[in-house]
């Protein structure tokens, strides 16, 4: 890995294991999550149990099949984030363990898009939230 890698990887295990620590999985910003209704892992998730799982992610953990699911599955809405009773940027977080699960680190990555069927599905939901009616007939 090159020197400008290492401190990537650094850079990237010291912000998640930050996030982690401040997170209290309360599961607010599971619940203000767009995306997570659509996603057919999560249907029975309890929100606490699946944020207990991300931060596993974030420290290097496996983490639960349904926290890999939602930490593939976000989309960025930035809803999470104004959820947050911490106020941690929950954006950032949901961000530090999609590129874990993605294996950006290194490691063999849990989930890729190509793999995931609904990934292009949940790119389009999340688009129709964000922009116009013009836009949309024009992109999508």
């Amino acid at each position: 890995m090159s020197t400008a890698g290492a401190r990537l990887a650094g850079h990237i295990r010291a912000t998640s294991e930050r996030l982690a620590a401040a997170c209290t999985a309360c599961g607010a910003c599971y619940r203000a999550c767009p995306t997570a209704p659509a996603i057919p892992a999560l249907a029975d998730a309890v929100a606490e149990d699946v944020m207990a799982g991300v931060r596993d992610i974030l420290r290097g953990g496996p983490g639960s099949l349904a926290a890999v699911a939602f930490a593939a599955a976000c989309a960025r809405s930035g809803l999470c984030t104004d959820a947050c009773p911490e106020r941690i940027d929950a954006a950032l977080l949901m961000r530090m363990a999609n590129l874990r699960v993605r294996g950006a680190l290194g490691d063999p990555p849990r989930v890729s898009a190509k793999e995931d069927p609904g990934w292009a599905a949940r790119v389009k939901a999340f688009a129709r939230l964000t922009m116009s009616a013009e836009e949309q007939a024009k992109w999508l």
